[in-house]
């Protein structure tokens, strides 16, 4: 999660703007494997030469990174306000200048239908990034600085927030799990007593245990159909996992804006503690909310 550069007209005009340089052959190009940044599934990627590259404007973090184009040069400055890397990188050039080094490229900036791509792991390393390669789904995902940031606060960080972040995160499915069908505007989350790392969400056809790597992405662990249909077989996958005993739920109404919570216990008796209004200005965004008088259990330092 579930982000913008100087403003997208901003970035219009600067991605817009550059032309010229060497394009790539398109025999040289094929589908790459999925990325994800900051939880984004980004759908224009380039591999070239067994390189992931990507469209510059993805990699989106205005509080830590600034661009800047010079058009007589078709020259891109990036700089890391918080590291104090000034980097430039040049359309078809296949090096880069990091605070006046050169640094070589494993391919050359590209250009292709108008947009520039950039070497992914050059990108998000350099301004302070981090890249994690997925093997069981064959994704890639890719946190900004602010994300890295994120990251500590939902692995250490208030109970609440780390919820938050953790419902927000990109869903990884191995290849032969079940995928949710069909329409769903309302989403149960249930957490164990005291953590933010693991949990059980209610979406559309589905009830899935989701456990957060420590890399940061939500991973589904076991799935089942919500709704079994007499005589049929049940539809489930992987090992599902042992009682939560006493826990948290939040239920998120989408086309009411509302959060319903409470809690359950050990015997699976649910007791409701309160309703919120989102279009409330306080309660903009809000799927989780603090539990009075409940403390975090699984803090990862």
């Amino acid at each position: 999660m579930k982000r913008k550069l100087l403003g997208m007209m901003a970035a219009a005009l600067v991605w817009g703007s550059i032309s010229g340089g060497t394009n790539v052959q398109a025999s040289s190009l094929h589908t790459s494997p999925q990325v994800f940044i900051d939880g984004i599934w980004q759908s224009d990627v380039l591999t070239l030469e067994g390189r992931t590259l990507v469209q510059l404007v993805a990699f989106n973090d205005p509080t830590w990174t600034n661009y800047s184009y010079d058009k007589h040069t078709k020259t891109i400055s990036i700089t890391n306000k918080a590291k104090t890397i000034d980097i430039r990188i040049t359309a078809g050039q296949q090096e880069a200048l990091v605070n006046g080094t050169k640094k070589t490229l494993d391919v050359p900036v590209t250009i292709r239908n108008g947009r520039t791509y950039v070497p992914l792991r050059f990108l998000s390393e350099q301004l302070g990034g981090s890249v994690f390669y997925h093997k069981q789904s064959k994704s890639t995902v890719v946190q900004t600085p602010s994300r890295v940031m994120q990251m500590k606060t939902l692995m250490e960080g208030e109970l609440s927030d780390a919820r938050q972040i953790a419902i927000s995160l990109p869903v990884i499915y191995e290849k032969d799990a079940l995928k949710r069908e069909g329409e769903g505007f309302t989403s149960r989350y249930v957490f164990p007593e005291g953590e933010a790392l693991r949990f059980i969400e209610e979406h559309r056809d589905l009830r899935e245990y989701i456990e957060i790597s420590e890399h940061g992405f939500a991973e589904v662990k076991w799935a089942e159909d919500k709704y079994n249909t007499p005589g049929a077989k049940k539809r489930e996958w992987g090992k599902k996992p042992a009682a939560f005993g006493n826990s948290i739920y939040f239920i998120d109404q989408l086309m009411l804006d509302t959060t319903e919570y409470g809690k359950i216990d050990s015997a699976g008796v649910e007791s409701k503690l309160g309703r919120i209004d989102r279009t409330q200005p306080e309660n903009k965004s809000k799927v989780i909310v603090a539990i009075e008088g409940e403390k975090r259990k699984d803090a990862r330092k």
